[in-house]
């Protein structure tokens, strides 16, 4: 199967954003943490599928399920760049997940069919320009979620297929790929519940790489892939994990993760000492109904709406 790239750029106007105001809730005898409410605007957004924020851009992808997916980053300044993705036998294309590293590579994730109905899966590495990729074919190996580490290699996680895809015969394997897309390692994890790892985000730092499973445990890995730290999921009403909205892992190893309370949206933020969460309060008056966590942008923390409004949570 041939792969085939073309793209255009397209200048916008500014990215509309929105700030929101909240008080960090921490342990006795240390300062609070606070954010500081500028104002609320909309944007013109209305997500195919929920974006990142990587670094200093938005990342995302519009028609999926299609013979042309659109791959799309959003900088500060509201510049946007599209990338057209395409097989040269019209086959349809199936992005699950991807990301953008620091110096503007995107990777993503995903399966294909072909004309002749013939399947299967791979990851993409597109450089910064746009103008070259790396394509790596994963079958057996179905890549669910993906992420660059602080040392430019892609790191995934799937399911292990059978060669004819009747038979799943490992769930939530971690694998790294250096730039060339050679496999440095593989390792099958072992985490709790039954879930895969569709349903779980993949962030990096810039000496680790975390991992919020499908069951809610959060993990951590070192650079070489070996396993640092694990570990339990928010407790409290509501926190379950179809109500968790997104995780980030910030360039100092600060994990935010957000949920649905019932009836407005709620952060946390891990405390490693206490192998906790603590909670991270929101102004009544400036508190989201319902908002699913993109990323961070230095230390502010972007949120988006289904509607297409973006928030920014800014520390001051």
């Amino acid at each position: 199967m041939t792969f085939m790239f073309r793209y255009l750029r397209i200048s916008l106007g500014l990215l509309a954003v929105a700030i929101f105001c909240l008080t960090g809730q921490v342990n006795e005898g240390r300062a609070k943490r606070t954010f500081t409410h500028e104002r609320d605007v909309e944007t013109a957004f209305i997500w195919d599928s929920f974006p990142r924020w990587e670094g200093r851009n938005l990342v995302g992808h519009l028609h999926n399920h299609s013979s042309g997916p659109v791959i799309y980053t959003i900088d500060q300044n509201g510049r946007r760049d599209e990338t057209v993705f395409t097989l040269k036998d019209g086959a349809l294309i199936n992005i699950h997940d991807l990301a953008a590293s620091t110096d503007g590579e995107i990777a993503l994730v995903a399966s294909a069919l072909s004309a002749d109905k013939r399947g299967t899966t791979f990851f993409a590495r597109i450089s910064a320009d746009r103008e070259s990729q790396t394509i790596t074919r994963t079958w057996p190996f179905c890549p669910s979620v993906v992420t660059f580490a602080p040392d430019g290699n892609v790191w995934i996680i799937g399911n292990m297929k059978s060669e004819d895809g009747t038979q799943d015969l490992a769930r939530n394997v971690l694998r790294r790929f250096d730039r060339s897309g050679k496999m440095l390692g593989s390792a099958t994890l072992q985490v709790k519940g039954w879930r895969t790892a569709e349903t779980s985000f993949l962030r990096a730092s810039k000496d680790r790489v975390g991992w919020f499973a499908p069951e809610g445990e959060y993990f951590e890995f070192s650079l070489d892939g070996s396993e640092i730290g694990r570990y339990p999921g928010p407790e409290g009403a509501g926190v379950e994990f179809r109500n968790i909205t997104g995780m980030v892992l910030s360039e100092d190893s600060e994990v935010i993760v957000g949920h649905f309370g019932g009836t407005h949206a709620e952060f946390v933020v891990l405390s490693r000492e206490q192998r906790a969460w603590n909670s991270i309060s929101v102004s009544k008056e400036h508190a989201p109904s319902w908002a699913f966590v993109l990323g961070l942008d230095g230390t502010t923390l972007v949120t988006t709406t289904t509607n297409g409004r973006l928030g920014r949570f800014r520390t001051r």
